[in-house]
């Protein structure tokens, strides 16, 4: 691993250079000082250390991801119905308490070694910052509190008040502390509303899984579904605590005095809750795109949200329903999906999007000047044809090299070298 001391510029070269907020450039070189960008250079012929044939692209943002369960092999199956394979992970979890350091050690490293340099992790009981090497990721660390019934909102907001007030800590600068009431059918409404009010006292980002599948749609509309045999069989179930008539509409309404608010996943939302959020620069949609294929949900209607002004972001989820937490390969699955969207497009959503998600786009997600250095490396096909965009998401591609904050994470891919690339 290359350790570049920050206090020295350091030129790099690569065949193409996407600066993420104007046109790729060829032959391009990027400066490095201290950690942060100080100059981007098209067609530049000034000693540099060549990259040679690759793509640097911004430092890909894993909006959303369970960490904890990267020690699993393979997604757990079967995907339906959503409470049984709830139920499996829930038990995986129990029956291996003592894997959980590793298992998100192993995650975070997965995550930089798939050129992801900043990630949403939802944090659950007894998450330690220690637990993320350092150096390494940028972590936007989401507390997840749950609780149905009443008696147990003072001690989640007690918990939740710890957790965001770590922001005051000198020795956390790789971490920014947010808040996750898991998912309306976990949350109680007054737990709900108290970890909104405290997301607001401390400006702290909050992340929420919601609409995510039709039975948690039917749980708030009717209380009825099988939701309710998997909240009995875990000994939660309160049938009073969820208002009959219910809408994830609700809880958007609720959100809505946040600076920053992550719905995650997003599957099943209305024309009208669609609609709310058109315009809202506080909200992000965080779509999954392999879970949600592999849950065969309904298609995600992530294009008409952003058709409608809805900014979306991209996030992994974890390994209990995704085979690996790799950002790109998220990218590159979309490519394939969706030949016909922009790839700029499709880039966006796994960098800036994601940094504007979770409020970090003034220091990343793009190759700006003055901007943290937090970038990816792709390894480029030889052949291929002159577009930039139809090289970087050559099917064939993969992550060589990451940078965050000037220090290579992983790689660099060559050794240093002078002079103009051939």
């Amino acid at each position: 691993m290359d350790t570049a001391r920050n206090s020295a510029c350091q030129r790099y070269r690569a065949r193409w250079l996407f600066p993420g907020l104007r046109a790729p450039l060829e032959n391009a070189t990027i400066d490095v000082e201290q950690g942060r960008i100080v100059a981007i250079a098209p067609q530049s012929d000034a000693p540099a250390r060549n990259l040679g044939n690759v793509a640097v692209i911004p430092g890909l943002v894993n909006a959303h991801a369970h960490l904890e369960f990267s020690n699993l092999p393979a997604p757990i199956e079967p995907r339906l119905p959503f409470t049984a394979w709830l139920t499996a992970l829930i038990a995986h979890r129990r029956a291996n308490p003592a894997e959980r350091a590793t298992a998100i050690d192993r995650g975070s490293c997965e995550c930089v070694q798939a050129g992801t340099t900043v990630v949403g992790e939802i944090a659950t009981a007894g998450w330690q910052p220690a637990l993320v090497p350092q150096p390494g990721l940028q972590v936007v660390a989401f507390h997840e509190a749950l609780g149905l019934s009443p008696d147990r909102k003072p001690e989640q907001l007690r918990l939740a008040r710890a957790h965001v007030e770590r922001a005051a800590a000198k020795d956390t600068a790789a971490f920014v502390w947010g808040l996750s009431p898991h998912a309306p059918y976990t949350v109680h409404p007054e737990l709900f509303h108290g970890l909104v009010d405290l997301a607001a006292e401390y400006a702290a980002p909050l992340a929420m899984h919601l609409a995510e599948t039709q039975s948690e749609l039917e749980l708030l509309d009717q209380g009825t579904g099988e939701f309710v045999a998997f909240l009995r069989d875990l000994g939660v179930w309160q049938p009073n605590a969820i208002d009959r008539g219910s809408r994830p509409l609700d809880y958007l309404a609720g959100l809505a005095r946040l600076p920053r608010v992550l719905v995650i996943h997003a599957n099943y939302l209305a024309d009208d809750e669609i609609n709310y959020l058109a315009g809202r620069e506080n909200f992000s949609v965080v779509y999954c795109p392999r879970t949600h294929a592999g849950f065969g949900h309904t298609p995600h209607r992530w294009r008409e949200m952003q058709d409608r002004g809805v900014r979306v972001a991209l996030g992994t989820d974890g390994r209990g329903s995704n085979p690996d937490l790799s950002l790109w390969n998220e990218l590159l699955f979309l490519r394939r999906q969706f030949p016909q969207v922009e790839p700029s497009r499709l880039l966006r959503m796994g960098t800036l999007a994601g940094a504007e998600a979770l409020g970090l786009a003034r220091d990343t997600g793009d190759l700006t000047p003055g901007k943290s250095a937090d970038l990816a490396v792709v390894g480029l096909p030889d052949s291929g044809g002159r577009d930039p965009y139809t090289l970087l998401f050559a099917s064939e591609n993969r992550i060589v090299a990451t940078m965050r904050a000037g220090r290579w994470l992983a790689g660099p891919p060559c050794e240093p070298a002078a002079g103009v690339q051939p």
